[in-house]
């Protein structure tokens, strides 16, 4: 049976939780943002404002409609008050155990008995962050993508105590607010993405070290080559039509990929050599010479929200 869920509690709101606040006051959801410093609190709603005029601008929702859905939303800085009512609990704390335990020991102390407990994490595993609630069964982990309010994967995995009702609940949720979930089958460190974009970045930053490219070129042939390609297709369906059938590519190239595979990076903590070289480069890219991080940031979800309206557009 499909739950009814609509009250959310928004439990830490720096970016990642300032993107969900936006996402669940679009879709009409009722929405308590708390987070324990007063002055994120005191500009969480304007970010959340801008959140939803960006929506506005990729047709994600009808223009006009931002100053309505913040009638949604309120902050608290008492978080038995942002839980008092809550279906569905979304925190977004710092991301190493310690922390989340703490906050979750809480939510399993204040929240409604029967609310959903979904953390942000983009590493850490639910069977160890649950050890520490009397309900574990309700605890989900659901991880976004900066920006939360523009793209639209979220990563959905239970602990080995959560209650399958409670996958099939968060991931209902994820559609209804525009979210594409993906539900992994175990736990893994990193999930999916994260381990995808670990591995890329250590052959990037190897890339580097040795001087085979510069920091801009190794972006800039990422960009203009699999990254043009990579929005519509994957890793697996691109060896899939690159051999005419992914049998016949681990076939025919498995002698190149060998090669290129036993001349790759290897490490599992960046060389202090790697890291030196990686800072130098990355400080010469005319981008981060002519431009502040804040600027930087602006350009990216600027070019993001362009690519995206002209998806929406076309489809």
């Amino acid at each position: 049976m499909e739950r009814n869920l609509k009250n959310v509690a928004c439990v830490g709101c720096g970016l990642i939780g300032q993107g969900w606040a936006a996402l669940f006051a679009a879709a009409g959801y009722r929405v308590a943002i708390y987070d324990s410093s007063d002055n994120v609190l005191k500009h969480a709603v304007e970010r959340v404002r801008s959140n939803l005029e960006r929506l506005e601008e990729i047709n994600r929702i009808s223009i006009g409609t931002a100053v309505g859905a913040l009638e949604f939303v309120r902050t608290t800085p008492d978080l038995a008050d942002a839980l008092n009512v809550a279906d569905f609990v979304m925190e977004s704390v710092p991301d190493n155990y310690p922390v989340k335990k703490a906050v979750f020991k809480e939510l399993d102390t204040l929240a409604p008995a029967g609310a959903i407990l979904a953390s942000s994490s983009s590493g850490l595993l639910m069977s160890e962050i649950q050890t520490v609630v009397s309900r574990p069964e309700r605890c989900v982990l659901a991880h976004p993508f900066l920006p939360v309010h523009l793209l639209p994967l979220v990563e959905v995995v239970g602990g080995n105590r959560t209650a399958p009702a409670t996958v099939e609940a968060t991931c209902n949720l994820m559609e209804k607010i525009g979210k594409i979930p993906v539900r992994l089958n175990k736990e893994v460190s990193g999930y999916i993405v994260n381990r995808l974009q670990a591995a890329l970045l250590r052959e990037a930053i190897n890339l580097v070290a040795t001087g085979v490219a510069s920091a801009e070129d190794v972006d800039r042939a990422f960009c203009n080559g699999m990254g043009m390609r990579d929005p519509f297709i994957g890793p697996l369906l691109r060896a899939h039509l690159a051999g005419n059938g992914i049998s016949k590519f681990l076939d025919q190239y498995k002698e190149s990929y060998r090669l290129r595979w036993e001349s790759m990076a290897s490490w599992d903590t960046i060389p202090s050599r790697a890291k030196e070289a990686l800072i130098r480069s990355v400080a010469e890219m005319p981008i981060v010479r002519n431009h502040s991080l804040d600027d930087i940031k602006t350009w990216r979800d600027r070019m993001l929200a362009q690519i995206l309206k002209l998806e929406r557009d076309y489809s």
